[in-house]
């Protein structure tokens, strides 16, 4: 059982963000994915854009048999232009269901999962839309605040899932 906090719903406020875009299956988010975290360092590192936030996933379009959309981004000081590689976007402010996972990142399906039945378990009602066999969320993230520049121990590391739900 992965090591998981009581979600909790809290509100945010609208941020500017960067981010690079991704359409994947479900087994390839893993060798894909975060390769382009370095690729998003370089991007802003070259371009001044100062960094306020950890690096996130945003899962756009989940879907588990076909092609999901997953951002790879961070939250910046302020709004800057995007290019054809890095986009500029917001992360949206409104309610969210949040809950922290501590431990490796190949723990976050499982943890994932409870989160999901927590929320179901609580009639939350989540922002997503049906398409298909897919879902589309309106805000689905993992805000990784820990990685391999802050703690070497995987183990330890510590991701902070956020779903936007109806406000209650």
């Amino acid at each position: 059982m992965p090591n998981i906090s009581t979600p909790r719903l809290e509100q945010r406020n609208e941020q500017p963000c960067v981010f690079i875009r991704a359409h994947v299956r479900m087994g390839e988010i893993g060798p894909q994915v975060p390769a382009l975290v370095p690729k998003l360092f370089d991007w802003v590192g070259l371009r001044g854009v100062k960094q306020d936030g950890p690096v996130f996933f945003r899962y756009n379009v989940v879907d588990m048999d076909g092609l999901m959309e997953i951002d790879v981004g961070m939250a910046v000081k302020e709004a800057a232009a995007g290019d054809a590689q890095v986009k500029a976007g917001v992360i949206p402010g409104g309610t969210y269901l949040t809950m922290r996972h501590t431990g490796h990142p190949s723990e976050l399906m499982e943890a994932t999962g409870a989160f999901l039945d927590w929320g179901n378990k609580h009639s939350v009602v989540w922002r997503k839309q049906p398409r298909g066999n897919a879902e589309v969320w309106d805000a689905r993230f993992e805000f990784y605040i820990d990685g391999p520049d802050t703690q070497p121990d995987m183990t330890k590391w510590r991701t902070d899932l956020a779903f936007q739900v109806e406000a209650r």
